[in-house]
C-alpha cells in the first residue's frame, strides 16, 4: 500500500529528517574544512577533497532512509536523539513483510549508518596514505620522478625553446619565458637560465643568441651531464590554445612525463601554463605543500603579455652583451604594465643610473607581493642595500632566501654586503658559494679574484682570473681584470697595453669604451702624461654622449678642470673649465641622484672657493631626501667633501674627523686613506700621517686606479720628506725613488 503525501509528510516529521539533515550538513561542512585545512598542511593531493565529497554524497540517501525508517518504527517523542519509541500500528500494518524483515535484521539503524561513515573514512585515510607513501618512495604509477631515482632534487633541467605551431611568430618567446618564470619557483629543481644555456653554447662554438630547440637542448644536457629537459608546444584550435609539455630523459630520449592544457583565449593562457608548470612540478616530486603556496603566475609576472614578451627579449639582449638594448626593453616592458614588479627589478639591477636604479628598486619594492618568493627576497636585498643603506635588514632577507634556495644571486649580494664591510674573507666564501650553486656562471669567480686580491692573495687571484679565462675565453673581463692587477703592481705599461687592447677589442659597445678611457686616463696621469690623461678623457666624454648619460658626461668633461687645479695649481683655468662644463651640462639636465653635488663642493674647497664649496652642500642637504642619504657612497661622500672644506679653511683636526667617517663608510679600503694622512701631515702630527700613509701603500686593492692617479705622487714626496726629517734615510731615499 503505498503513501499519500500528507502521510510521507508526517513520516518525515516524526523522523525527525529536517533535523538530520541539518546536523548532517553541519557535520559535512566541519569535515570539509578539516579536510582542506589538512589538504593544506600536509601537502595532501587535490583529489582527497573531492574523495570527501563524494563519500558525503553517497552517506546523504543512507541517512535520509535511515532517518525515514527509524522514524517510522518508532513514535516516542522523548528520549535520546533518534531513538524515537515503538513502531505505529498503522504504519506497521501498511508495510510489506520484506520491509519489516529488513528493518529488524537492522541494515538500515543508526549504529550501522555511522559505522559505515566511519569505515568509509577509514577507507579513504588508507587510500591516501597509500598513494604518499607510493609517491614518497617512488613506488608504482605514481612515485615521484626523484623518489625513483630517475632525476635528483636540486637537479638543473634544460627548458627548450617552445615549437610554435600558431601564426603568430612570437607566441612561443612568450610561452616559453612564462614557463621559465612559473617552474623556477620550484625549490627541488633548477632551470638552466638563458645566461647559462648562452655559456655552455658559447663553449660548443654555436651561436649563443642560438633558439634552443629540442635537439639543441639536447645537446646541451649531454655536454653538461644532465639527466632531464623539458620541451613543449602551443598551438591553436580555433580561438583556443592548446599546450603541452614533456619531461624527457637526456640519456634515452624517454619520456618521463607529458602533461596537456587548454587556454580558451589568449587571455587564459598564462592560467593553463600556471597549471601545467604546476602539474610537472608534482610529478617530478614537489611537495604539493609548496607548490600551493606560490601565487599564481599571472600574479607574479604580468598580465600583458606584449610586455612579458618585452621583458624575455630584454633578458637575452643583454646577455647577448647588448646591455643597452636589453634596458631600453624592459624600460618598454615596464611602460606597457606599470605593474610589472619583475621587470622593475631587473630594470633596477642593471640600471646605469643611481636615480633609475632608486626609481625602479623602489618601485618593484611596492610591488613585492606581485613577485615569486624568490624574487620578493632578492628585492628585498637589494632593495634594503642600494635604496635604504640598511645592510641588516638587506642581509636577513638575503639569508632567508638561501634558507630556501640555491640561490647564486642571492649568495652573491650577500657577499657584496660582507665586501662593502671589508670582511673579505667571508665574502671570498659566499662568492665560492654562488659558484657552487651555479658552476655554470664563472662571474662570480672574478668576484672571488677580487676578494682574494684585497687579502693579499696575489697568488690565489691570478689562478682564480687564469680559471676564469679557460672558461670565458673571449670575455673582455679578461683583460680589464689583468690591467688592474697589473697597476696595482706598479707595472703601469702592461696596465695600459691590456686597456688598449680591449678599447680595439670592444671598439663598437660604447660601455667598453667609456670604461676604458676612464682607466687610460688614470694610468696616464699616475705616470705624469697629463695631456694624454686628458685626451683619454675626453673621448670617455664622448662615449658618454652617444649613450646619452649626462652624469657621465660631465665627471669626464670636468675632468681637465681638476687637472689645472691639482697638479698645474692653475685654480683660475680650472674654474674656467668648470663653468663651461657646467654651462654645457646643466645639474637639472642630470637625474637628481647622480648631479655631483659633493664633487662639486670637493673641487670649489680644493680651488680655494669654499664658501662655493659649502654652497653645494647646502644644495645637496636640500635636494636630495633624508631617507636616500644611506645609500651606498652617498654618507662617504658627503663626509668627504666636508673634509675638503675644513683642509680648505686649515680646520685639520675637524678634516681628521671628517675623513675618518668617510672611511668608516665605504667599501673602498684605500680611498680616504691619503687624504686622512694628508690631513694628519698638514696639522703637524708626523707619526699618524706616516702611519695611514703606510697603510694606504701596503693595502691591496684591485681598482685602485682612480685613488692613485691623483694621490700616489704626492703621497711618495710627504712619505720621503717625513722620513727625511727624522733622518731615516734609506727610507727617505726609497720613496724619493717610487716617486722618480
Amino acid at each position: 500500500m503505498s503513501l499519500s503525501l500528507n502521510e510521507l509528510w508526517n513520516a518525515i516529521r516524526r523522523a525527525r529528517l529536517v533535523r538530520v539533515l541539518l546536523v548532517y550538513i553541519g557535520a559535512s561542512f566541519f569535515v570539509l574544512e578539516a579536510i582542506d585545512i589538512l589538504t593544506g598542511q600536509l601537502g595532501l593531493p587535490d583529489w582527497v577533497f573531492r574523495f570527501a565529497i563524494v563519500l558525503l554524497l553517497i552517506g546523504l540517501p543512507i541517512i535520509v532512509a535511515t532517518a525515514l525508517v527509524q522514524g517510522a518504527l518508532t513514535c516516542a517523542p522523548a528520549g535520546p536523539a533518534l531513538d524515537l519509541g515503538e513502531p505505529l500500528p498503522e504504519f506497521a500494518e501498511a508495510r510489506s513483510a520484506a520491509e519489516v524483515a529488513a528493518v529488524a535484521k537492522g541494515w538500515l539503524t543508526w549504529k550501522t549508518a555511522i559505522l559505515g561513515g566511519v569505515l568509509a573514512f577509514a577507507l579513504m585515510t588508507a587510500v591516501v596514505a597509500g598513494y604518499m607513501t607510493m609517491r614518497t618512495l617512488g613506488i608504482g604509477p605514481v612515485g615521484s620522478l626523484v623518489a625513483k631515482g630517475v632525476i635528483d632534487a636540486d637537479e638543473r633541467i634544460v627548458l627548450a625553446d617552445f615549437e610554435n605551431l600558431t601564426n603568430d611568430s612570437l607566441l612561443a618567446d612568450v610561452v616559453t619565458e612564462a614557463f621559465r618564470i612559473d617552474i623556477s619557483q620550484s625549490p627541488l629543481i633548477t632551470v638552466a637560465e638563458p645566461a647559462y644555456v648562452a655559456r655552455v653554447l658559447g663553449r660548443m662554438q654555436r651561436d649563443p643568441s642560438a633558439r634552443l630547440d629540442v635537439e639543441l637542448a639536447g645537446e646541451v644536457a649531454v655536454r653538461e651531464g644532465l639527466k632531464a629537459m623539458i620541451a613543449g608546444e602551443v598551438g591553436a584550435v580555433g580561438d583556443s590554445y592548446v599546450l603541452s609539455v614533456r619531461l624527457m630523459s637526456t640519456e634515452s630520449g624517454e619520456e618521463l612525463a607529458s602533461f596537456r592544457e587548454t587556454a580558451s583565449d589568449s587571455d587564459e593562457l598564462l592560467r593553463a601554463i600556471d597549471k601545467l608548470s604546476k602539474k610537472l612540478r608534482e610529478r617530478i616530486g614537489e611537495s604539493l605543500r609548496t607548490i600551493r603556496a606560490n601565487e599564481p603566475l599571472e600574479a607574479v609576472t604580468t598580465s600583458s603579455l606584449e610586455a612579458l614578451l618585452k621583458y624575455s627579449q630584454g633578458i637575452r639582449a643583454s646577455q647577448a652583451g647588448d646591455h643597452v638594448r636589453g634596458l631600453e626593453l624592459l624600460e618598454e616592458a615596464v611602460a606597457i604594465d606599470t605593474l610589472f614588479a619583475m621587470a622593475y627589478r631587473k630594470l633596477g639591477a642593471w640600471a646605469l643610473t643611481q636615480t633609475r636604479r632608486t626609481e625602479a628598486l623602489t618601485r618593484a619594492y611596492e610591488l613585492r607581493d606581485r613577485l615569486t618568493e624568490r624574487e620578493r627576497y632578492l628585492t628585498l636585498g637589494t632593495y634594503y642595500f642600494l635604496i635604504e643603506g640598511d645592510r641588516t635588514r638587506s642581509m636577513n632577507a638575503l639569508r632567508t632566501l638561501l634558507e630556501s634556495y640555491d640561490d647564486p644571486v642571492g649568495a652573491n649580494n650577500l657577499a657584496v654586503n660582507y665586501s662593502e664591510q671589508r670582511d673579505h674573507a667571508t665574502a671570498e666564501e659566499l662568492f665560492d658559494r654562488a659558484f657552487e650553486f651555479d658552476p655554470s656562471d664563472p662571474g662570480y669567480l672574478l668576484s672571488r679574484m677580487e676578494m682574494e686580491w684585497a687579502q693579499g692573495k696575489f697568488a690565489e687571484a691570478e689562478s682564480t682570473l687564469a680559471l676564469y679565462a679557460r672558461e670565458e675565453p673571449d670575455h673582455p673581463s679578461i683583460r680589464w681584470n689583468a690591467s688592474h692587477m697589473a697597476s696595482s703592481r706598479g707595472d703601469y705599461e702592461a696596465a695600459e697595453a691590456e686597456q688598449l687592447q680591449l678599447r680595439e677589442e670592444q671598439r663598437g659597445n660604447p660601455l667598453w669604451q667609456l670604461r676604458t678611457a676612464g682607466s687610460l686616463g688614470a694610468l696616464a696621469i699616475t705616470r705624469g702624461h697629463l695631456g694624454e690623461g686628458e685626451a683619454h678623457w675626453r673621448s670617455g666624454s664622448a662615449a658618454a654622449d652617444e649613450l646619452g648619460q649626462n652624469q657621465f658626461t660631465f665627471s669626464f668633461a670636468s675632468a681637465g678642470a681638476w687637472v689645472d687645479v691639482f697638479f698645474r695649481g692653475d685654480a683660475e683655468a680650472g674654474l674656467a673649465k668648470l663653468e663651461d662644463v657646467r654651462a654645457r651640462y646643466p645639474l637639472e639636465s642630470i637625474g637628481l641622484l647622480d648631479r655631483p653635488y659633493l664633487d662639486l663642493a670637493s673641487f670649489y674647497a680644493y680651488a680655494g672657493r669654499t664658501e662655493r664649496a659649502k654652497q653645494m652642500v647646502e644644495q645637496y642637504q636640500r635636494m636630495i631626501p633624508p631617507e636616500l642619504k644611506r645609500q651606498p657612497g652617498q654618507e662617504s661622500s658627503f663626509h668627504h667633501a666636508l673634509a675638503d672644506i675644513a683642509m680648505a679653511e686649515e680646520r685639520f683636526s675637524d678634516a681628521v674627523a671628517e675623513y675618518r667617517v668617510a672611511d668608516e663608510s665605504t667599501g673602498c679600503a684605500i680611498c680616504e686613506l691619503p687624504l686622512l694622512g694628508g690631513a694628519y701631515d698638514e696639522g703637524g702630527e708626523a707619526d699618524s700621517a706616516i702611519a695611514i700613509y703606510e697603510r694606504y701603500l701596503a693595502t691591496p686593492w684591485l681598482e685602485g686606479e682612480f685613488p692613485n692617479a691623483f694621490n700616489l705622487h704626492w703621497v711618495y714626496e710627504r712619505l720621503a720628506a717625513l722620513y727625511e726629517g727624522q733622518r731615516e734615510t734609506e727610507k727617505a731615499v726609497y720613496y724619493y725613488g717610487r716617486l722618480i
